[in-house]
């Protein structure tokens, strides 16, 4: 595609489900990439409500990370400070064994639990600028629909020939399309 052609965008909002499923297997069956295909709802949908992937999601494998980071830095902080303050301790170490399995185990659930946030938000478009520079999450005219109870379909990255058909495919069983 051209760089003019990526800058197109239809939107459509419909009222039943079975409407805009129509609409988005033609627009899969054209060649558009399920990728370019935002669907905004009211409501959660079902997985086979609509013909797209559902997209994958790292969190888990995120919070994992995050939770074995977060104990080895513990772990190092309480092993660091028993090396680095050699005291006169009569042959003990400075910090017991159960104060290090503590400290561990906090810096364990914080790792995990900012790493889990992180996540969420980078993978729901949530932090600055991560949604919006690709057009997904903008706002639009027709988001006053999804607060009325019905779907809106935004399709990106769209050339014109491609934005002139899915328009007129919409146009059918579509309230609004813009």
């Amino acid at each position: 595609m051209t760089a003019a052609g990526e800058r197109h965008l239809v939107e459509a909002a419909y009222e039943r489900v079975e409407d805009m499923r129509a609409v988005v297997e033609a627009a899969l069956e054209s060649g558009i990439a399920a990728s370019q295909i935002e669907v905004r709802s009211p409501a959660p949908l079902e997985e086979d409500e609509l013909p797209l992937p559902k997209p994958k999601s790292r969190v888990l494998l995120f919070a994992l990370a995050g939770a074995v980071l977060g104990g080895l830095t513990a772990f190092g902080l309480a092993a660091g400070t028993a090396l680095a303050y050699p005291l006169p301790t009569g042959g003990m170490s400075i910090v017991a064994g159960p104060p290090v399995g503590v400290v561990t185990y906090e810096g364990t659930a914080l790792g995990l639990i900012l790493m889990t946030v992180l996540r969420v938000l980078w993978e729901g478009g949530l932090l600055p600028g991560r949604g919006i520079r690709s057009g997904r999450g903008r706002a639009s005219d027709l988001d006053h629909h999804v607060a009325n109870g019905r779907l809106l379909l935004r399709v990106h990255g769209l050339s014109e020939e491609q934005a002139g058909r899915l328009r007129d495919s919409s146009r059918t069983s579509a309230v609004e399309v813009g």
